[in-house]
């Protein structure tokens, strides 16, 4: 059950009944429904999910994502229990931070990345060509929802079928605004990772979790739950973000006929397409815990204040981008924070990138021209990730 913080002393124009959970689409665009919120004050107060900040603009957003001494990482997930960290590294602050960020980056770094790109080739390949015949598919459940499992069980070296167990609790602790449906879920890819943990530590293996349970951090051998957060943050960190990136580029592509073919006819153009549709679509609404009373740009926070710091804010800012809804494939600044910034900075982000560049590539050069199903439903939603549903595609 979510515990009501007490209400701020404020203006009442300063706070506002807005649910991060149900953000509207306009026009079939859900990021379009955020950049309403660019109407509200830079920052105010939801008594709603249990209460807190909302930091509306690019300045304030990037200022607190880079503020560790006053803006704890802990309220990650927007919850304001502080009996250990959730998430490693993902949840915690330096110095602690440094030490498992130096002993993770080599496990995702562009070397170790290009290493699994002809594999991942290979599974977009087959996936699409089993659904081009039936000219049409509903895009999230046959190709978003499965590549980065995929991907990512092959990087752990786990087991594929293991992506049906995971599937349906990935998808809650993403989405799903209900705390104890995202506790249960939690506590059911706890187990799982922990049943691998064991086996890793029962026989060395040569992988990322058999490395992991044997490594050092800070000069001394890691601890056992340190091992299973970790394990968790790498997994779950790199699965909803590619299958939402993925869920709007094709819905925006889709939509958009004339930026499709400019990457058909100019395939060289898709990495820069590729930054351009993730600013344009930003993910993650992550969030703050205020460590101790402070002024914040005039307002006063108080200590164990949570803030939401939505990314899709930043990225859609007009104060930050010209035109921040316009996709410009040639735009010359693209330094989004889709995948955070400073310190916090996915660890992912390469292998996220490899697979949208993978999908774009192997999916125009078979199927170039494709839309939104007739009479079809597009359904999107907005929380921890922003996420597509369901995309109904034909061609």
């Amino acid at each position: 059950m979510t515990v009501q913080w007490p209400l701020p002393d404020l203006p009442a124009e300063r706070i506002i009944p807005f649910d991060y959970f149900k953000i509207e689409p306009v026009e079939g665009d859900l990021h379009a429904g955020w950049h309403k919120c660019h109407e509200m004050p830079d920052l105010f107060y939801t008594p709603l999910n249990g209460g807190h900040w909302v930091a509306t603009r690019a300045a304030d957003i990037f200022d607190i994502f880079r503020d560790h001494e006053r803006f704890s990482s802990h309220g990650v997930a927007m919850m304001r229990e502080t009996h250990g960290p959730l998430f490693i590294p993902g949840q915690i602050d330096p110095p602690l931070h440094t030490a498992f960020r130096t002993a993770l980056n080599p496990e995702l770094s562009p070397k170790r990345v290009r290493a699994l790109e002809d594999q991942s080739r290979a599974l977009m390949r087959s996936i699409i060509d089993d659904l081009v015949p039936h000219q049409g598919c509903e895009f999230h459940e046959a190709v978003a929802e499965r590549i980065p499992i995929y991907n990512f069980l092959n990087f752990l070296n786990l087991p594929q079928e293991d992506a049906l167990i995971l599937l349906p609790d990935v998808s809650v602790i993403g989405r799903s605004s209900d705390m104890a449906a995202f506790a249960r879920a939690l506590e059911a890819i706890r187990g799982y990772v922990n049943a691998r943990i064991e086996e890793r530590l029962a026989t060395r293996v040569d992988d990322f979790i058999g490395r992991l349970v044997h490594t050092t951090v800070d000069g001394r051998p890691i601890e056992r739950e340190e091992m299973l957060v970790t394990t968790l943050n790498v997994m779950l960190g790199g699965l909803d973000t590619v299958t939402a990136s993925m869920g709007f580029f094709m819905n925006f592509l889709a939509r958009h006929a004339d930026h499709r073919q400019m990457l058909v006819d100019d395939p060289t153009l898709i990495p820069e397409a590729v930054e351009e549709l993730l600013r344009r679509h930003g993910i993650f609404n992550t969030g703050r815990l205020v460590l101790q009373d402070c002024d914040f740009n005039g307002v006063k926070l108080r200590q164990n204040d949570l803030i939401l710091i939505p990314t899709v804010l930043h990225n859609v800012d007009e104060r930050r981008f010209p035109e921040p809804l316009v996709v410009d494939f040639k735009r010359h600044d693209k330094n989004h924070l889709t995948f955070g910034v400073g310190i916090h900075r996915c660890l992912g982000s390469n292998f996220a990138r490899m697979q949208l560049n993978i999908l774009l590539e192997e999916w125009l050069t078979r199927i170039p021209e494709f839309w939104i199903a007739s009479g079809a439903q597009t359904t999107f939603q907005s929380g921890r990730a922003n996420a597509v549903l369901e995309l109904p595609l034909a061609w």
